[in-house]
């Protein structure tokens, strides 16, 4: 999030495509290496798995295949944001984001940061972009990823008889 614009912003840079992205380290808890995960039948593509978290099972979403219908390719640089979400009971629930490029943090200066003056509505998480070294990236809020659908995955959690 960007909670305080005379500040620098501190983000995780990783490619989506040939585009670069950036994600607030504010709105981690921590980045993992590629780890094994369990398929879960009958899911969207996009849902890459579950993982071992501390001995939690957390779901594992493939923001390739969420925003391009293609699935992270499995590289060093690939690996897990950890992040949380809040649910409409309230509770944060903790989930992975699959994000290939994984290349290192960068400092975003406040005067290096663009209102993108486009709205999509079908992209809620799209936040500013950030005019840092001869490149647009474009800031993610992990917050907003999930909607509709995507968003039910999390909040049905538990209904099972």
């Amino acid at each position: 999030m960007l909670a305080d614009t005379n500040k620098p912003l501190h983000a995780v840079v990783f490619s989506v495509g040939d585009e670069r992205y950036a994600m607030p380290v504010a709105d981690l808890v921590e980045v993992l290496p590629l780890l094994t995960l369990k398929h879960v039948p009958q899911t969207p593509l996009w849902v890459a798995g579950l993982m071992n978290y501390r001995g939690n099972p957390v779901l594992v979403v493939d923001i390739n295949s969420m925003l391009t219908g293609k699935p992270c390719q499995m590289l060093v640089s690939t690996r897990i944001l950890l992040t949380t979400l809040r649910r409409k009971d309230g509770a944060d629930k903790l989930m992975g984001l699959m994000a290939e490029g994984v290349t290192g943090t960068v400092k975003i200066l406040p005067e290096t940061l663009r209102a993108t003056e486009i709205w999509n509505c079908n992209a809620p998480y799209l936040g500013m972009l950030a005019m840092h070294e001869g490149e647009i990236l474009q800031i993610i809020n992990a917050h907003k990823l999930l909607t509709g659908e995507s968003l039910a995955l999390l909040e049905l959690e538990g209904t099972e008889p």
